[in-house]
Protein backbone atom coordinates (compact mmCIF):
# COMPACT_ATOMS: atom_id res chain seq x y z
CA UNK A 1 0.00 0.00 0.00
CA UNK A 2 1.09 3.01 -0.84
CA UNK A 3 0.55 6.56 0.20
CA UNK A 4 1.08 9.61 -2.02
CA UNK A 5 1.33 13.20 -1.01
CA UNK A 6 1.14 16.02 -3.83
CA UNK A 7 2.33 19.82 -3.01
CA UNK A 8 0.26 21.85 -5.54
CA UNK A 9 2.85 24.55 -5.23
CA UNK A 10 1.77 27.83 -7.43
CA UNK A 11 3.08 27.26 -10.97
CA UNK A 12 2.49 30.85 -11.36
CA UNK A 13 5.69 31.81 -9.66
CA UNK A 14 7.50 29.03 -10.69
CA UNK A 15 6.92 26.98 -8.27
CA UNK A 16 6.19 23.15 -10.00
CA UNK A 17 3.69 20.76 -8.28
CA UNK A 18 5.48 17.47 -7.19
CA UNK A 19 4.44 14.51 -5.87
CA UNK A 20 5.82 11.97 -2.82
CA UNK A 21 5.10 8.46 -2.59
CA UNK A 22 5.64 6.97 0.81
CA UNK A 23 5.40 2.65 0.69
CA UNK A 24 3.39 2.00 3.86
CA UNK A 25 4.89 0.13 6.71
CA UNK A 26 1.60 -1.50 7.08
CA UNK A 27 -1.69 -3.01 4.93
CA UNK A 28 -4.61 -1.91 5.10
CA UNK A 29 -6.28 -4.65 6.87
CA UNK A 30 -3.70 -4.74 9.57
CA UNK A 31 -5.03 -1.42 11.16
CA UNK A 32 -8.19 0.18 11.29
CA UNK A 33 -9.31 3.42 10.06
CA UNK A 34 -8.08 6.26 12.67
CA UNK A 35 -4.49 4.53 12.49
CA UNK A 36 -4.52 5.15 8.58
CA UNK A 37 -5.89 8.93 9.25
CA UNK A 38 -3.09 9.11 12.22
CA UNK A 39 -0.10 7.73 10.03
CA UNK A 40 -1.68 10.17 6.97
CA UNK A 41 -1.63 13.37 8.80
CA UNK A 42 2.15 12.26 10.48
CA UNK A 43 3.41 12.14 6.92
CA UNK A 44 2.01 15.37 6.01
CA UNK A 45 3.46 17.19 9.21
CA UNK A 46 6.96 15.57 8.04
CA UNK A 47 6.49 17.00 4.61
CA UNK A 48 5.48 20.19 5.13
CA UNK A 49 8.68 21.21 5.82
CA UNK A 50 9.61 20.22 1.92
CA UNK A 51 6.58 21.89 0.47
CA UNK A 52 6.12 24.88 -1.66
CA UNK A 53 2.47 24.87 -1.53
CA UNK A 54 -0.73 22.91 -0.20
CA UNK A 55 -0.01 19.42 0.94
CA UNK A 56 -3.07 16.34 -0.17
CA UNK A 57 -2.61 13.09 0.67
CA UNK A 58 -4.10 9.68 -0.50
CA UNK A 59 -3.91 6.60 0.03
CA UNK A 60 -3.86 4.47 -3.19
CA UNK A 61 -6.88 2.38 -2.21
CA UNK A 62 -9.19 5.32 -2.00
CA UNK A 63 -7.94 5.83 -5.95
CA UNK A 64 -8.41 9.08 -6.10
CA UNK A 65 -6.48 12.15 -6.61
CA UNK A 66 -8.13 15.46 -4.87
Amino acid sequence: MKLHIIDEADPSVGLMPREFTIDCPFEREDVDESQLEDFKLEMLLLYTDHADGRLVAFFDYENTQP
